[in-house]
């Protein structure tokens, strides 16, 4: 064992002669089995960072390990693996083989296909320019768990992401478009006249995030995922639309025009009938997608939490950004009870012989960063699951091991596609010859050599497909459907095949065949109405469940149908029948979605469920604004809260305020849910005047208990009411009231902007608990001699105290003269105003500021300022104390590193900030690469004040933005005078031109050095 210092996990360090460094360490000693999840919990308490990025410093010792790392050889990276008892791996295939393998999938005769692809030069570049994509098949024809033959299908296809095999031919993702090549005389050669763009206008922004993991879902559907950073906008070519080839650019049209638009989520694709839909929204980087036993589908994912149970019509928890729906107000986080460091790909849940029965129903994936396959437990949990970590299977020891995706074989085997490569993040391509497979199986398999299990399934009768279905191995049942689907698109179902299902489906003792069987019937198009409309009442769950599903599948069901589901959400005892209804709330007609939500709500054992009031929410929202009046008398009735309070929340935003207050002035059990709900959406709302009705209503509310009593207050100081300012102005007065009362109090003053508090603020700024909301609450006023206080009282305020003053006076033009004259005099340091406030101020002040400031409009960084900050860094020794000072004020307010600073750039804890190219490169060029998500947008109000940020969220009635120096601002959209949304990063450049050589390097020092 040994022992190094800290440093060496963020980057190369050295000692220079006659310098000292100390360095702390704790052991954690383990006996027995090591736990991967445990560490992380040790390092978490460790560190004390305990988000969702506290162990962003062991990610970059993985990218530091790879680039370091030795090569090896397919075989020697198998001996240096650490596998889990009583399993093996070996080397499948490998280069020269194949190299760069991005997607790989199975055929109906055990072969797997490898999309190769050539093109992928770095994430941030690259489409057709080097060539050589193809998609080959490689064979086992001895099987011996080595591919020994290689078949090219096809080249000279720019950018093949992801593929799935079917319908005798390859549906191929290949950015802007998803094809399909058929091989329809089964001859191993794509039929190249023949190719089909059934969709297009996918994005490849991000080359990580483009389409990927296609995957046959149950319902024959081919679904796959799309990651958050790359916007789509996915629809049918124009005629027969365009195939891309080498040397050909990548369209620049692709977000115009009509289309389904997708930036994140999950989505599936009917093969037969052309429909293309979003499954759901959200997520960061999605890459693998799987299907347990019972039809529940789930995925993996990076950056953010890494397991998500997906429900169709639900909207996931997202890396950065907005949801396209404003009135979502929460979003349905992950089901995992642990973490892993970030990247993980492939989701595999094993449904298969060869392992023992403890590994069946686990969730397989990769981790990248961990250089593994690592599994976990899915546990039931009210309508969803939770998942715990299982095993860390295999631990490839690898630095360069880079597997993303994974596949479950005909044998029971697991199989690993491992990209290989020094860089694992992608950003460059370092081996560009390299691409392995590596099969896991247990020492001694318990795979059932059942007849046909390593034949061509097409070569089997519909009646042998059929039996498939009770198949030990679920890959079988899998691909038995897939073909029975494509020969119904010629002919009907064997009615001898057609029986055998029936049967199955109605006897058989095992819940899961039945519904193999009846996924094989619906995907033939051998079910019928009154076959599903009595499945609505069987005895399984997921049976009812899946019933509803396909009832809905193609639009509305008939009233015989909806009347049932109706009286099913009202009794059925099944939380996962219940989410069912729950996600068809957004696919029946409008009758049928007030009902079912109004039976869904009435269920208070699912008020803490993980899915299932979001779930109701997502189908009732849009049924608020039609009508009011019912929508909140359901909400009123509720028996979840947070139907109550959304609802009030949506009502609210649909100007309903009157019929609002008449729900609350019944005073229903839930009347705080609704007034928390109402209180939400009047954040920001200062246009809004008091219904007729809400005198009498808070009249009502006063005599109540204290939380409504309360809560009325502050709505009705937001109201702008003489009673409750009253009510405000005595708590704000009162010194001995509890602070956070006082300042509630002040903030509800500041949003009407009373004069009240603009004549107390010169007291109030002589409270220290109180005094970072008075300086705040200044930037509500358009009065001099506020400013002019501020400035005086500036040099005697602590630091974050300043920070914000700073950002009070670049809020209007009147404050913006008096700290642009500070700056002229000298008066005000430059060094205290931050890069982004300069370039703020420009726009309040106008072009006058400039000849005080210097240039501040972008420009391109030279080489020489490259250099010479690459000197500053290598002649200085920094200060990393003060490094973490300049942070908080130079970079702290917006961008968050090990749980502190803001929110509104991207987290720096798990970035590539050892290298001082990438350091500089981001600091100097903010705008060279932007995300969508993080672009600003300056607004001016009519009353004269600007705000410049990120917009988080959007409705018809208020804007919500993340302004530097402030919390979350919603701004009422009436009271906006200009809205300007540019291309440009909030982040400005000249963020280090204030500072001396050495600021720089004690900056510079400690964003590369700083750790836990």
């Amino acid at each position: 064992m040994g022992v190094g210092p800290a440093t060496a996990r963020d980057t190369s360090w050295t000692i220079q002669k006659g310098e000292t460094e100390i360095f702390k360490h704790q052991l954690v000693v383990y006996t027995g089995e090591f736990s991967d999840t445990r560490l992380n919990d040790e390092w978490a308490k460790y560190t004390g960072n305990t988000s969702i990025y506290n162990t962003a410093e062991l990610w970059k010792l993985a990218q530091l390990e790879a680039l370091d790392a030795r090569f090896l050889t397919p075989q020697e990276a198998v001996d240096v693996m650490a596998v889990k008892p009583g399993n093996r791996v070996n080397v499948w295939a490998a280069e020269p083989m194949m190299t760069q393998p991005m997607a790989f999938c199975w055929d109906d005769r055990g072969r797997l296909w490898i999309a190769e692809n050539k093109d992928y030069e770095s994430r941030g570049h690259g489409f057709s320019n080097i060539g050589g994509s193809r998609i080959i098949i490689l064979e086992d024809t001895d099987h011996d768990g080595v591919a020994d033959k290689r078949t090219v299908f096809m080249e000279d296809i720019a950018f093949p992401a992801a593929m799935a095999v079917g319908f005798d031919g390859v549906f191929i993702g290949a950015p802007p478009n998803l094809i399909f090549v058929p091989d329809r005389n089964h001859d191993d050669k794509a039929d190249v006249n023949d190719i089909e763009v059934r969709l297009t206008g996918w994005g490849i922004r991000d080359r990580h995030e483009t389409l990927n993991s296609f995957h046959w879902g149950p319902d024959g559907w081919l679904y796959g995922c799309q990651g958050f950073a790359t916007p789509s906008k996915v629809r049918k070519p124009k005629g027969k639309g365009k195939l891309y080839k080498h040397k050909d650019p990548f369209p620049e049209d692709i977000l115009e025009g009509e289309g389904v638009d997708i930036n994140g989520g999950v989505w599936r694709y009917h093969p037969v009938k052309d429909k293309f839909e979003v499954v759901a929204h959200g997520f960061s980087n999605p890459w693998g997608i799987d299907y347990d036993a019972k039809g529940q589908m789930f995925i993996t994912a990076c950056v953010i939490p890494h397991l998500w149970h997906i429900i169709p019509g639900g909207i996931y928890q997202r890396q950065g950004g907005q949801h396209f729906n404003p009135y979502v107000y929460d979003d349905i986080k992950t089901i995992t009870d642990h973490s892993h460091r970030s990247a993980h790909g492939g989701a595999r849940i094993y449904q298969s012989d060869a392992f023992p029965a403890s590994e069946r129903g686990r969730i397989f994936m990769c981790n990248i960063h961990e250089h593994a396959v690592l599994s976990d437990i899915l546990k039931r949990q009210g309508s969803g699951f939770v998942g715990s970590h299982g095993d860390d299977f295999v631990m490839a020891n690898n630095g360069q091991w880079v597997g993303f995706s994974m596949e479950v074989g005909p044998d029971g085997g697991l199989y690993a596609l491992d990209w290989h490569d020094a860089d694992i993040c992608g950003q460059t391509v370092r081996n560009s010859e390299t691409g392995r497979v590596f099969r896991i199986m247990p020492e001694k398999s318990e795979a059932m050599d059942f007849p046909g299990r390593y034949d061509d399934l097409n070569k089997l009768s519909d009646k042998q497909l059929a039996d498939l279905q009770t198949s030990t191995s679920d890959w079988h049942a899998r691909r038995a459907r897939v073909i029975l689907q494509g020969r119904c698109v010629k002919n009907t179902l064997n009615p001898e095949a057609k029986g055998r299902l029936m049967d199955l489906f109605e006897s058989s003792p095992d819940s899961d065949y039945r519904l193999r069987a009846l996924w094989a019937l619906h995907v033939t198009k051998s079910t019928e109405t009154r076959m599903l409309k009595k499945a609505l009442s069987d005895r399984d769950e997921y049976v009812r469940a899946w019933a509803i599903q396909l009832l809905c599948e193609d639009g509305e069901p008939s009233g015989d149908i909806t009347s049932l589901m109706v009286r099913m959400a009202e009794k059925d005892k099944s939380p996962v029948v219940r989410l069912y209804l729950a996600s068809a709330i957004q696919r029946v007609d409008g009758e049928t979605g007030w009902r079912l939500a109004e039976a869904l709500s009435h269920h208070g054992e699912d008020e803490n469920d993980h899915n299932l009031p979001k779930m109701i929410w997502f189908g009732f929202e849009k049924l608020v604004k039609e009508n009011p009046k019912r929508a909140l008398e359901i909400a009123s009735e509720s028996k979840l809260s947070l139907i109550s309070r959304f609802t009030a929340r949506r009502a609210v935003d649909a100007d309903a305020l009157a019929e609002l207050a008449d729900a609350i002035a019944n005073q229903p059990a839930n009347v705080d849910d609704l007034l928390q709900g109402m209180l939400a959406g009047m954040e920001g709302r200062i246009d809004l005047e008091p219904p007729s009705n809400w005198e009498k209503t808070m009249n009502k509310l006063q005599r109540g208990k204290a939380s409504t009593a309360n809560l009325a207050q502050e709505i009705g100081a937001l109201f702008g009411d003489a009673a409750s300012t009253q009510r405000s102005l005595g708590v704000l007065n009162d010194k001995k009231a509890d602070p956070a009362q006082r300042i509630k109090a002040m903030q509800a003053l500041a949003a009407q902007q009373r004069k009240e508090l603009e004549q107390m603020i010169p007291q109030l700024l002589e409270e220290p608990a109180l005094r970072l909301e008075v300086i705040r609450s200044i930037a509500a006023y358009n009065d001099k001699g506020l400013g002019e206080l501020l400035l005086k009282k500036y040099p005697s305020l602590n630091e974050e105290e300043k920070q914000q003053a700073i950002h009070t006076l670049s809020s209007r033009p009147v404050y913006g003269w008096l700290l642009a004259d500070a700056l002229k005099n000298k008066t005000m340091p430059r060094s205290q105003v931050p890069a982004n406030v300069a370039r703020q101020l420009r726009r309040v002040v106008g072009s006058g500021f400039v000849e005080i400031w210097g240039p501040i409009d972008d420009q391109p960084a030279d080489k020489k300022e490259y250099a010479h900050y690459k000197k500053v860094v290598a002649e200085h020794k920094p200060d990393l104390s003060n490094g973490e000072k300049l942070f908080a004020s130079v970079c702290g307010t917006c961008h968050k590193m090990f749980d502190k600073g803001g929110n509104i750039g991207p987290n720096l804890t798990g970035s590539n900030r050892s290298d001082i190219d990438y350091l500089l490169f981001n600091i100097l060029s903010p705008g060279a690469e932007i995300q969508d998500a993080y672009k600003m947008i300056i607004i001016t109000t009519r009353d004269g004040r600007t705000y410049s940020g990120n917009l988080i969220a959007e409705n018809e009635r208020q804007i919500t933005m993340r302004v530097v120096g402030q919390n979350d601002v919603v701004l009422n959209k009436s009271t906006i005078q200009s809205r300007e949304a540019t291309e440009t990063s909030l982040m400005p450049q000249g963020l280090l031109s204030n500072l001396s050589d050495k600021e720089v390097a004690d900056l510079l020092g400690y964003l590369m050095k700083a750790g836990k």
